[in-house]
């Protein structure tokens, strides 16, 4: 059997002598040439796809403001993003849309920042003593942000189920709007030129292997969410509705503006169309039959959305959705479909070309992804009772007059220095807590410094919070008066690592 490896096609690349070719002129080549001769004329194969895909947004960091705020409340132009992960991090998803604005989303807050756009930031926190700050009102770019990275939990779909609509009344969905009676089939994935189909045991994809992501180089971390292997096959082997998906990350700094667009589906919400590309590595001859496949070959079922369970109501090969019309339930309906053909054309070209000029080269993956994975439905059902917080902390009362909880204890030492009768200590050679009962007076110094709530048996000591004088109370009504300050201690634009969010206008 003809075999390369990854260091061959690589030392090909480097001296000029590899062949790379899109997925359209490796089959168009594959009529004439078996799979072994395949593997002798061509070292990489490029696949593509553009399609709007749901579970898609990028984590951000904006650098911290003076003086400093705890962002506990975050919208960009007034579409709200996820807080719970510091100081000044957020993750704005793709589908995330602004209250009462519903053609507005995550995924056009996406759009402007890649092309360089300035974009609106407003953060509210309570107010501590380490951030004392309890508002911002400012603007932010790509070019002025630490960090801003996709991570996409599920981006390209191995096949995906076209949809149908056999209720008297249209249906809007994120497949677009499906006509009554069966009066439209749409479909999502670009057939022959789709990644995942052409490597459908993804024995090239895995952890770690590069991918082209709207432009920028990004990486698989793993298997995406709804992950299944496990999908009923067509004739030609491969599964005939969602299967496989990966999980992405990639620098949005290196994202470009042709390569993802914001989309509104009427009566659904908003998405973002991701630009996915792969390179395939031509190793052996199974890969090269794998590469070979056509739209003819491809199968997928057609779902009713109209009826409980979305049952099958018709299957059909990519030639013939991309034929114009297909025959369903007796009648013959127009298709279309949700995916560019002529962006993944476009992003399998470009791909090509990095990698021939040496700025993609190929990698084998870290780790495969898994296999054996079904997905999960979600049960609509009765929750069990559940121990609220108030019962889960008073639930067991603890040792000796500081109610301390072992079970609940990491032993981080935060409680020590607050001790005045030296009965807790953390030390060498373990570095584990000891709490001695009998030193104890039960004065709770100790109860608001634990962050496990392991000291006082669920009780806290509120201690007043008194504000340094130089971080007056920063509320918006005082903001005027201190801006210029801020403005003037903070200067001229920081470098990149650990820039400050400036206060503007």
């Amino acid at each position: 059997m003809q075999t390369k490896t990854y260091e061959d096609i690589n030392e090909r690349l480097s001296r000029g002598e590899a062949v790379v070719l899109t997925a359209m002129e490796f089959k168009d080549l594959a009529r004439d040439l078996d799979p072994a001769e395949l593997v002798r004329e061509v070292d990489v194969v490029t696949t593509a796809t553009f399609a709007p895909m749901c579970s898609s947004g990028v984590f951000l960091n904006f650098g911290h403001s003076d003086p400093p705020i705890r962002m506990e409340e975050i919208s960009l132009n007034g579409v709200p993003a996820y807080e719970g992960l510091a100081a000044v991090d957020a993750y704005l998803g793709a589908t995330a849309e602004g209250p009462g604005n519903t053609g507005y989303g995550g995924a056009h807050v996406i759009e402007s920042l890649v092309r360089g756009e300035e974009v609106r930031l407003s953060a509210r926190g309570k107010g501590t003593d380490c951030y004392p700050r309890t508002s911002l009102e400012t603007s932010v770019s790509l070019d002025r942000i630490n960090e801003a990275w996709f991570f996409n939990p599920r981006n390209g779909y191995q096949n995906y189920g076209a949809a149908a609509n056999g209720s008297p009344r249209p249906l809007r969905t994120y497949m677009g709007i499906l006509e009554p009676e069966y009066g439209s089939v749409s479909y999502s994935t670009s057939g022959e030129l789709s990644p995942l189909l052409n490597d459908p045991e993804c024995r090239t994809v895995g952890v770690g292997t590069p991918v082209f992501l709207c432009g920028a180089r990004g990486r698989v971390v793993g298997p995406g969410t709804q992950y299944c292997d496990g999908r009923e096959k067509g004739r030609s082997g491969l599964p005939l509705s969602g299967a496989r998906t990966l999980a992405l990350w990639a620098d949005l700094k290196e994202a470009e503006e042709e390569f993802l667009a914001a989309a509104r589906y009427d009566g659904y919400g908003i998405s973002l169309f991701v630009g996915l590309g792969l390179p395939i590595p031509v190793l052996d001859e199974d890969l090269a039959r794998r590469l070979s496949v056509r739209d003819g070959d491809i199968e997928t079922d057609a779902r009713d959305y109209s009826r409980p369970g979305r049952p099958v109501v018709g299957r059909y090969t990519y030639s013939e959705l991309r034929s114009g019309s297909v025959e369903i339930e007796g009648r013959r309906a127009p298709t279309s479909s949700q995916s560019s053909l002529a962006k993944a054309r476009r992003i399998a070209d470009v791909l090509k070309e990095r990698v021939l000029d040496g700025r993609f080269p190929l990698e084998a993956p870290r780790e495969p992804l898994p296999e054996g994975r079904v997905q999960r439905p979600l049960s609509a059902r009765s929750p069990g009772w559940t121990p609220g917080a108030a019962e889960l902390r008073t639930a067991r009362p603890g040792v000796g007059p500081a109610g301390y909880r072992r079970a609940r204890c990491v032993d981080c030492g935060s409680c020590v220095a607050h001790c005045p009768a030296g009965a807790l200590s953390i030390g060498a050679p373990d570095w584990t807590l000891r709490y001695e009962a009998s030193l104890c007076d039960g004065c709770g110094a100790c109860f608001s410094a634990c962050p496990r709530e392991a000291l006082g048996g669920g009780r806290t000591k509120t201690v007043p919070i008194r504000r340094p004088a130089v971080f007056p109370d920063v509320v918006p009504d005082v903001l005027p008066a201190v801006e210029p300050a801020i403005e003037s201690a903070i200067g001229s634009a920081a470098g990149r690592a650990g820039r400050p969010v400036r206060v503007r206008a």
